[in-house]
């Protein structure tokens, strides 16, 4: 499956990085494949971050590893299931 993070985001870039290494990390330690941080087109969002993980259990365990920062001041997930068609 793949999982989306929409967030906003309130700090600096470099806060952002700092943030984003402590979720490669995170993923590393976990067996989830970190695909990034990206710049949505969609308006409502400033950034989302994509993981691909075999359970979306296996993905809130992760996260539970790496405090929201202050910085992220609201977020979504959307998790994107394989269909197999």
């Amino acid at each position: 499956m793949i999982i989306l993070l929409y967030f906003d985001w309130k700090g600096t870039h470099k806060e952002l990085k700092e943030w984003a290494d402590r979720i490669r990390k995170a993923c590393e330690e976990d067996d989830i494949k970190y695909m990034g941080v990206y710049g949505p087109m969609n308006v409502k969002w400033h950034y989302a971050a994509m993981f691909e993980s075999d359970s979306f259990d296996r993905f809130r365990s992760m996260a539970r590893n790496v405090p929201r920062p202050m910085n992220m001041t609201h977020y979504m997930n959307e998790v994107l299931f394989n269909t197999d068609i």
